[in-house]
């Protein structure tokens, strides 16, 4: 797995769960990431990357739950990575390569938005 540093970096991240979302009668299949113990993070790419949101792609946080139990997905929830916010302190993992969604996920942050002063 792929880390924002300078060189990339790779590095084994586990990826204990899958996650199945259904998007308009079709399924995805996304891993499920756990960069830190006890945090599921599913890091996703869509068709707004790198035009509308960043290229790296966007998080979904999700709870901790067992293997084959169900939920809600709610993609107003995506955010942006905290690599974004301050790139010299955080080393995120980049999107696996089959965690691209092939339609525009226009929800959630996409943008950090800078107060004039």
């Amino acid at each position: 797995m792929g880390r924002l540093t300078t060189p990339r970096s790779t590095e084994a991240i586990s990826a204990p769960v899958d996650l199945a979302v259904s998007i308009n009668g079709t399924e995805y299949v996304l891993s499920v990431l756990e960069d830190m113990p006890g945090q599921r993070l599913v890091v996703f790419t869509d068709e707004t990357n790198g035009t509308e949101t960043p290229e790296i792609g966007r998080w979904l946080v999700l709870p901790l739950l067992k293997p084959g139990s169900t939920l809600t997905v709610d993609f107003n929830q995506a955010t942006l990575s905290h690599h974004h916010l301050a790139p010299a302190v955080f080393t995120c993992p980049l999107s696996p390569p089959g965690n691209h969604l092939p339609m525009r996920v226009e929800a959630g942050e996409r943008a950090l938005v800078y107060a004039k002063n």
